[in-house]
């Protein structure tokens, strides 16, 4: 059943009020991934110690300098600030030099906006009865897991990002998020109990070593970052240890047909270059947590 159907089954003003929640929580995500931009954008001058590209010797932070146009440097006017619909209005380019702005920007916050409303329904309304009352409805627990993940998910877009471009997976969100699904799961938000979550931590980021070990060992060459055994064990911690198996193979997989087809295909990859592998860990998660683990191990052949 849809969230929809589900919503119009509920009493006539707790159904209005539910989809006008819904509606705000898709708009809040909207504010939230054009958050997200900044951060994809600026995170990575910030831990490099690097300057926009000449505007001053500051140093750049998440608040300064001012939302700019990244070809003439230009401050955004407060309605180019409006997510998704500026790029629209201004039909995608820049008002001040008419160069064309990256649809990444309005795909980022319309993806991000998609989650939050994702989140909002897997984890409150398809729980939903009609004998519950508005105040049941709008304060129970699974409000706050659905905030959780949502922000968890806003996350690892802005790591997909920095990722493939960058080829880094920052500390200053991974290790926060690892924390805030440690502690999530003591006061059970997540769904799993405090062992299998502390588990999954230390299982998802001892395998990714134990593999970076083994290929230093044969070819003397690093093949995975601390980033990567960082990121798993993220996702051991909000997803369990059982869950990494299937984030495993789906990630090598996708890695995998990509980087054949860049060399058969594309013909643009040497042997050599190294492939960020955090956003097929990323696409692989959520994968998941769209169609759960049973059914991506069912695809590789496997039964849990």
């Amino acid at each position: 059943m849809s969230w929809m159907s589900t919503a119009l089954n509920l009493p006539s003003p707790l159904g209005v009020a539910l989809i006008a929640l819904i509606a705000l929580i898709a708009i809040f995500g909207l504010i939230v991934g054009s958050f997200c931009n900044v951060v994809v954008r600026r995170l990575p001058q910030m831990l490099l110690q690097e300057d926009t590209q000449g505007l001053s010797a500051k140093r750049v932070s998440l608040m300064w300098p001012r939302s700019h146009c990244p070809h003439c440097l230009h401050p955004l006017r407060p309605q180019h600030l409006v997510p998704v619909l500026s790029f629209m209005w201004l039909k995608g380019q820049c008002a001040d030099c008419a160069q064309k702005i990256s649809p990444r920007y309005w795909a980022t916050e319309l993806l991000v906006s998609l989650w939050w409303v994702f989140c909002a329904v897997k984890f409150q309304l398809l729980n939903l009865s009609p004998q519950d009352s508005l105040a049941q409805h709008l304060f129970l627990t699974q409000w706050t897991s659905a905030f959780l993940w949502a922000l968890m998910g806003s996350a690892l877009i802005c790591l997909a990002q920095i990722d493939w471009e960058h080829q880094l997976l920052p500390d200053a969100i991974t290790q926060p998020f690892l924390w805030l699904g440690l502690l999530s799961a003591q006061f059970g938000l997540l769904g799993l109990t405090p062992k299998a979550s502390l588990l999954g931590a230390a299982v998802g980021y001892m395998s990714l070593w134990v593999i970076a070990k083994i290929y230093f060992l044969l070819s003397s060459r690093d093949g995975l970052g601390q980033g990567d055994m960082k990121l798993l064990a993220l996702f051991g911690a909000w997803m369990g240890p059982l869950s990494l198996i299937a984030v495993v193979l789906l990630a090598s997989s996708t890695g995998a047909v990509f980087g054949l087809w860049r060399l058969k295909v594309k013909k643009d990859l040497d042997l050599h270059e190294p492939i960020a592998f955090g956003p097929f860990l990323i696409l692989a998660a959520f994968t998941l947590l769209l169609l759960g683990p049973e059914q991506v191990l069912a695809f590789f052949g496997l039964k849990t």
